[in-house]
């Protein structure tokens, strides 16, 4: 259209917007607010600038004319002048006030649908979707789409399995060492708290594995020993102590893991090793004390008999004490000598049928002086009886009770040895009327030169390793070995 057209048609028509028709100079054409001419030149409106430039234009700005803010369109024509819309803003503001409830109300309408079609649709997308089993994908019927997705789970599923049952077997085997290890095993985080802890560990600290999991070593145990022990770890990375739990001697060893934070402990029970070295202690001095006895009484006698100092008529009796301390000394290094083999096993000893009752009447006959000069009355009871042993060591330790039995019993009184049957067990037992044995004192007495009475002792000429011998011996033999004693009324040696 051209300005000539845009004219008739603004002059008929009827709108209630302001209609204003503009050269392309800005002089005014028409305006159906008012008189053409009254109207200045438009050329510096904005709206007539850009749609000159861009063909169209909108503006808001306040009228010259009307005082009034105007929100304006400006179109531009073929020949180059502008048609012109306008009104007022806050009749735009009134007009969107009034649309506003319905467009409110479309868009929640809109939005719930959506919603609602969402769910619809969302759920019938998903619904193969859920059903897929992810421990057995390929089996699901879902889209064709996700069949490399679901194979691909499979196949991750097939190595995951495989590396879990790895680490499963590893994780036993682990178990299986640590569990069937006789030292103790633990492993601490870096505040001491136990990590893994196997059987040997709770026995020796005492605890059960319930009571162990997750609590701190100081926790379960709090003697000093440990708990220096653990000081010395964090100072210097590695310690050692030991610690006595349980009437037993344990030797911790503990370092700090190389590259972590945590630490492991090794357990280890020494008390054998322990008690066989504060033993052999103790028999050493006690060899050398009792050795150095004999010897100091001979090398007296004789240095006397050398350097003549002694009468003709003494001469004899010396030479019997020479003989008499010698042959004390020979006993003892023979009792040694015979309890150094039990103790390494006796390598040299025999597996055959013994009479039990026929070594007893043996010993009885080889004592049958011994209880004549200790006026004691020594029989034998019982019926034949057979045992699987040594016959060399069941007749040791039956001499050694028996001669016991004499040498500590009183002037008129018995001894008797019995052999009976108990169950399916063979018991020999050692009867005497003696000066018994205090019962603070009874389970000390198989002790190697421990002696109830050693006044007594060095009357009768015992070497203190006697019982030490009938110990080992029923060891060998498998046996029990027990006492019942009452001082001043006699004692009760039982070999089952």
């Amino acid at each position: 259209a051209n300005a000539g057209e845009a004219l008739v048609l603004l002059e008929n028509s009827l709108t209630l917007s302001r209609v204003t028709l503009i050269a392309p100079d800005g002089q005014v054409l028409f305006d159906n607010m008012g008189e053409a001419d009254s109207f200045d030149n438009h050329a510096n409106r904005e709206e007539f600038i850009g749609a000159l430039s861009r063909g169209s234009a909108t503006a808001i700005r306040r009228s010259d004319s009307s005082g009034m803010d105007m929100i304006y369109y400006a179109q531009k024509l073929q020949d180059g002048s502008v048609l012109r819309l306008s009104a007022p803003l806050r009749l735009v503001h009134s007009v969107f006030a009034g649309m506003l409830p319905g467009l409110l109300g479309g868009m929640a309408a809109i939005v719930c649908v959506a919603v609602l079609l969402s769910r619809i649709i969302a759920g019938t997308l998903l619904k193969p979707l859920s059903n897929i089993d992810l421990d057995e994908p390929e089996a699901a019927n879902t889209y064709e789409e996700l069949t490399p997705l679901l194979s691909r789970i499979m196949e991750q599923n097939k190595r995951s399995r495989q590396q879990i049952a790895r680490l499963n077997a590893k994780q036993q085997e682990m178990d299986m060492l640590l569990n069937g290890m006789s030292e103790g095993f633990l492993a601490m985080d870096a505040r001491h708290r136990l990590l893994s802890v196997n059987k040997s560990a709770l026995q020796m600290l005492g605890v059960s594995a319930q009571d162990a999991q997750g609590r701190t070593l100081t926790a379960i145990n709090r003697q000093p020993d440990m708990l220096n022990l653990l000081e010395e770890l964090e100072r210097t990375g590695t310690a050692s102590a030991t610690l006595c739990q349980g009437g037993r001697i344990y030797l911790l060893s503990a370092s700090k893991v190389d590259g972590g934070s945590g630490s492991v402990m090794l357990i280890r029970d020494i008390t054998e090793k322990t008690e066989g070295e504060l033993m052999r202690k103790r028999f050493s001095a006690n060899v050398s004390h009792e050795l150095r006895t004999p010897l100091t009484t001979i090398f007296g006698y004789s240095d006397m008999l050398a350097s003549g100092m002694v009468k003709p008529e003494d001469r004899q009796d010396f030479l019997e004490r020479i003989t008499a301390e010698s042959r004390r000394m020979l006993d003892l290094v023979e009792d040694i000598l015979r309890l150094s083999k039990l103790d390494e096993g006796y390598q040299g000893g025999r597996r055959e049928k013994v009479d039990v009752l026929d070594c007893a009447k043996q010993t009885a006959v080889s004592l049958e002086a011994a209880a004549e000069f200790k006026q004691v009355r020594l029989t034998v009871t019982g019926e034949p009886l057979h045992v699987l042993g040594d016959p060399t060591l069941v007749g040791e330790l039956i001499y050694n009770l028996a001669d016991n039995a004499i040498k500590y019993n009183k002037p008129g009184g018995e001894a008797e040895i019995s052999v009976h049957r108990s169950g399916d067990r063979v018991n020999l037992v050692v009867r005497d009327t003696g000066i018994g044995i205090h019962p603070t004192q009874q389970d000390k007495i198989f002790e190697r030169f421990y002696r109830t009475d050693k006044s007594r002792s060095k009357e009768t000429g015992g070497t203190g390793l006697g019982l030490s011998i009938v110990k080992h011996s029923a060891e060998y033999h498998s046996a029990t070995l027990s006492v019942q004693s009452t001082p001043g009324q006699g004692s009760v040696f039982t070999v089952s």
